[in-house]
């Protein structure tokens, strides 16, 4: 599986999920107070961090929910999460190019069931460990559950209003990825990029119901669903998780 493909999936989910998690602190400041979606139209323009808290307090509030993407023809992922102890939680199911991942992000860890080369089902992800794997997707499984993450990528930006239908408000606005992986250039993960223009559509709960994007010529999106669904996401059992090791020869 090219690195170039997992990156895409990884930059989807950030862009998709970063906002998840307690938002006791956006780190927006008085830009919270930026208009509700009630109050725009389609050319109006929004705090880009506002909205980022807005949605985020929307997210948690709901608890949990489903999401399915779609990379632009490189494969497919579905899965679910849920918001606990102000973070984000999830597991999904990724075919990639022809090849299934599994993936379970829980407590500051993530697993991945399927990579070529691991001694046992599962690979442990721990963004404190120095295994090849674990510094290739270093800062995944830490600041990326912090919402403020996502605040932050979006302060000193603007949201434009793009559209509106129903209950629906679509917003438009650029995030430089490198600040909702880590913002260090630590992981080799995420695709090296110039910023991105994503759209997002939000329900009258600012609840995200569709993000798309467009990465290195890939059309990505994500659709939302089963907001306040019960959901429990469980780490796999110990005896089923080891180490990657590089291909040799």
């Amino acid at each position: 599986m090219k690195r170039t493909t997992i990156a895409a999936a990884v930059l989807a989910a950030a862009l998709g999920l970063a906002g998840c998690g307690s938002a006791t602190d956006s780190g927006s400041g008085a830009a919270a107070k930026s208009s509700s979606p009630a109050a725009v139209k389609s050319g109006d323009t929004v705090d880009g961090a506002a909205l980022a808290k807005r949605m985020t307090d929307a997210m948690v509030a709901a608890g949990s929910g489903s999401m399915a993407m779609d990379f632009g023809g490189q494969g497919k992922a579905s899965g679910s999460f849920v918001m606990k102890d102000s973070s984000m939680e999830q597991q999904m199911t990724m075919e990639l190019q022809g090849e299934k991942l599994e993936v379970v992000s829980i407590g500051g860890v993530i697993y991945m069931k399927g990579l070529p080369g691991s001694e046992k089902p599962w690979v442990k992800i721990d963004p404190k460990a120095d295994d090849p794997v674990s510094k290739m997707f270093a800062g995944l499984g830490g600041q990326d559950n912090d919402p403020r993450q996502f605040a932050k990528a979006l302060q000193g930006t603007r949201a434009k209003v793009v559209g509106t239908a129903g209950d629906t408000t679509e917003y438009e606005v650029t995030i430089d990825p490198t600040k909702l992986l880590g913002g260090t250039g630590g992981s080799t993960a995420a695709p090296s990029v110039a910023p991105v223009t994503a759209h997002y559509t939000l329900d009258k709960q600012d609840r995200p119901t569709l993000m798309t994007t467009q990465v290195q010529g890939q059309t990505l999106k994500i659709t939302f669903s089963d907001w306040g669904k019960k959901s429990t996401i469980t780490a796999p059992p110990a005896d089923q998780v080891g180490t990657f090791k590089l291909p040799t020869g």
